[in-house]
């Protein structure tokens, strides 16, 4: 079942990076994803799942420093419906869901600033994970230190508006300063982001491991990286394509053979987007209820 799944995506990826791999690289690719370890790729899949939960964790401790109130269900529903959306509309339209979906907790009239910053909040804690995992890859020989120049401005920039936000009445910094305010409240919302960014990291390992790559906590490294700033140009539904060509070129730049590479990103892909439906599958579920109440309200008698 994952091999076809994988075989699947790799269709679909062909169509965005065709015309920069050669067609014979593809199809090496794809012969190399139909020897893949499955044990490795629900591993993967695992990992990916407990990345979900804890990214869903921290929205949730994020709306909280901004005056709302939810669960870790809740909280897994209205961020797997992000990444529904995520998988099939570009431009990572799936984080403005999440934003309405998470300002809805919210009680004042500008809950959707509040939420936004709360956003921007979760950013900057991803930020600071990072910064230790390039630190630990350069330390390795497996990145290069500049990565490292580009966070740090973007924490420092965090640490400068928490400190800044403390005499604002603005809602969009709600979020900052409750963390310049409480400190337990920062440990909590990093703990959650360093929890997700090391099960992304697992599930990197897993698929480097499944695909015969060597070393594959040191590619991992390399690829996280390489993501979040293929992350920011989402110029296809799900960044298909754009996923695979970044963590290939990656793996390319370190030795990593072009055709390893390429099925690496695929099946990181193929199965980071497998459990993105299944939590946006959940929150179909879990929001259905209430879609049929305000159905029955708002038809006609």
């Amino acid at each position: 079942m994952i091999r076809k799944a994988l075989l699947a995506a790799a269709g679909l990826a062909a169509l965005a990076v065709g015309a920069y791999f050669a067609r014979g690289r593809l199809g090496e690719a794809v012969d190399t994803l139909r020897t893949a370890d499955p044990t490795w790729l629900w591993v993967a899949g695992l990992c990916f799942i407990a990345a979900t939960i804890a990214a869903a964790g921290s929205w949730s401790c994020a709306v909280g420093l901004a005056g709302g109130d939810t669960n870790l269900f809740d909280s897994c529903a209205r961020y797997g419906a992000g990444s529904l959306v995520n998988t099939f509309v570009p431009a990572r339209a799936g984080d403005a869901v999440r934003i309405a979906l998470f300002s809805k907790l919210v009680g004042h009239q500008r809950r959707v600033r509040s939420t936004t910053g709360a956003f921007a909040a979760i950013g900057a804690a991803r930020a600071l994970v990072l910064i230790a995992l390039v630190a630990a890859g350069a330390l390795a020989g497996a990145v290069p230190l500049w990565p490292l120049l580009v966070l740090a401005a973007l924490v420092v920039v965090a640490v400068g508006v928490a400190y800044l936000s403390r005499k604002s009445q603005g809602h969009f910094l709600d979020a900052f300063r409750a963390l310049a305010d409480d400190r337990k409240a920062a440990a909590r919302l990093i703990a959650w982001m360093l929890a997700s960014t090391a099960a992304r990291y697992g599930a990197a390992a897993a698929i480097c491991a499944s695909v015969g790559t060597t070393d594959a906590f040191a590619a991992a490294i390399i690829i996280l990286p390489a993501l979040d700033l293929a992350g920011l140009f989402p110029v296809t539904p799900g960044n298909v394509g754009v996923t695979s060509g970044a963590i290939a070129v990656a793996l390319k730049a370190h030795g990593v053979s072009m055709q390893a590479g390429l099925a690496a990103g695929i099946a990181f892909h193929a199965v980071e987007t497998a459990v993105g439906l299944l939590f946006g599958l959940f929150a179909v579920v879990w929001f259905a209820p209430a879609i049929r109440l305000r159905a029955r309200l708002t038809s006609p008698a």
